[in-house]
C-alpha cells in the first residue's frame, strides 16, 4: 500500500529533479502552485499468485503542472482579495 505522504513526496522529487529551475519561484520569497497525476500500479500476476505476501506497486509521475497568476501590489484590497475579469465568457 501507499500513503499520501509518499505520493507527495514523490511529486516534490520530481519537481525538484526533473523540472529545470528556469521559472520555479525563490525560495522563501515566492511559492507555486504544483498539480500532479500519479500512476500507480500493481502487478496483476503477483496480486494474483501470492495473495497473502504484500503486493508491490510501481508509482510515476505521468504529468506536472505549475504556475502562478501574479497581480501587483496596487491591485490587491487591504482584506488581501483580488478581483480580475476576463473577455472569456462560456459557451
Amino acid at each position: 500500500m501507499w500513503t499520501a505522504n509518499e505520493i507527495a513526496q514523490l511529486c516534490y522529487e520530481h519537481y525538484g529533479i526533473r523540472l529545470p529551475k528556469q521559472g520555479k519561484p525563490e525560495p522563501n520569497r515566492e511559492w507555486t502552485l504544483l498539480a500532479a497525476v500519479v500512476k500507480i500500479q500493481s502487478p496483476v500476476v503477483q496480486a494474483c499468485n501470492t495473495p497473502d505476501k504484500p503486493v508491490q506497486v510501481t508509482k510515476e509521475v505521468v504529468s506536472m503542472g505549475t504556475g502562478t497568476k501574479c497581480i501587483g501590489q496596487s491591485k490587491m484590497r487591504k482584506s488581501g482579495t483580488f478581483s480580475i475579469s476576463s473577455s472569456w465568457q462560456p459557451p
